[in-house]
């Protein structure tokens, strides 16, 4: 993949920045917009909303004009979701989402949307409830809700761009929401959570690993990603990982922040069966790395190796 990701972090979405700007721009129209989005929850509902909104089309045109993904490669990346469910729910949590905060400024979008450190909880359940649709055999069939929610989070990016830059927002930082830090989001999606699986003690064959990162990169493109930042398989994943940490991944005082508001609410919602609240730290670093921990200023806990030998037997007969 040829990348030039100076341009592409100065780069958003221009189709739904667009729509965005036309109806935010105008309150009458931008409760419409509310009001027809509460409606908006099953993929039968969308030609009603399309009927209110005209103007979102856009997301129809992207919809058809990106052939759906293949079959064959849908259906093996469903089947590794479906095995492995569990643990990769649980890896957005522990792994995910701590790696995007290592990318300094894109944690400073973060931190300014207030939720992913204030409401922490339910941005892990959203989070959670999107990659469970995304994983879903009916997710695209009327009763299902994929191309809904796949609207819906790209406006939320496009209304994120669109606030925040009527803040005090430097630019220097990159526009908020780039497509740069998309794909690295997209990544910790699939690839990051691949690794941490690996790292776990599954062992994934390279067609497993390359259907999940092909579906990932498909629901990439629907999202609004450019294709340069669409990885096929695991070599085009790795590199443009490389290439993404190497610019980004440093310290800063939001991604700190937003490491410990996850932490705290962990710790609220562990009953501590399996795992101490004291241990949490040291299981996030050995998922994450030591380099990525120590940028997050995570605390230096271990994961007992009893823990670890555990684990890796208890994944063995999954």
């Amino acid at each position: 993949m040829k990348l030039d990701l100076d341009q592409h972090r100065k780069t958003g979405d221009q189709p739904a920045d667009d729509f965005v700007n036309d109806y935010f721009l105008d309150q009458q129209k931008k409760l419409k917009l509310d009001l027809a989005l509460k409606n908006l929850i099953k993929n039968s509902d969308w030609s009603s909303f399309i009927l209110e909104i005209p103007e979102a089309a856009w997301f129809d045109k992207t919809f058809n004009d990106l052939n759906f993904i293949q079959p064959q490669i849908r259906t093996k990346a469903l089947q590794f979701y479906n095995k492995k469910s569990a643990y990769i729910l649980q890896l957005l949590g522990l792994l995910s989402l701590p790696y995007c905060y290592a990318a300094a400024d894109g944690a400073k979008v973060l931190y300014q949307t207030e939720r992913m450190y204030k409401d922490v909880a339910k941005r892990l359940e959203e989070t959670g409830l999107f990659v469970a649709e995304m994983m879903n055999p009916k997710a695209f069939e009327a009763e299902g809700s994929g191309k809904i929610q796949l609207f819906k989070v790209r406006l939320m990016h496009a209304a994120a761009r669109f606030y925040i830059q009527k803040g005090n927002w430097d630019m220097k930082l990159g526009l908020p929401v780039n497509q740069e830090d998309m794909a690295g989001t997209n990544l910790s999606f699939s690839l990051i959570v691949i690794r941490g699986l690996r790292k776990m003690g599954f062992v994934i064959n390279q067609d497993e690993q390359m259907s999940y990162i092909k579906y990932w990169s498909w629901i990439g493109a629907m999202l609004g990603l450019n294709p340069t930042l669409l990885p096929q398989n695991g070599k085009e994943a790795h590199d443009l990982e490389i290439a993404i940490n190497q610019r980004q991944f440093k310290a800063s005082a939001e991604g700190t922040q937003l490491t410990q508001s996850l932490l705290k609410c962990f710790y609220s919602l562990n009953d501590e069966k399996q795992i101490k609240n004291v241990e949490i730290a040291g299981f996030m670093r050995f998922l994450l790395g030591n380099p990525v921990s120590n940028i997050l200023d995570l605390p230096k806990a271990n994961f007992p190796v009893s823990k670890q030998i555990l684990l890796k037997l208890k994944v063995s007969v999954v």
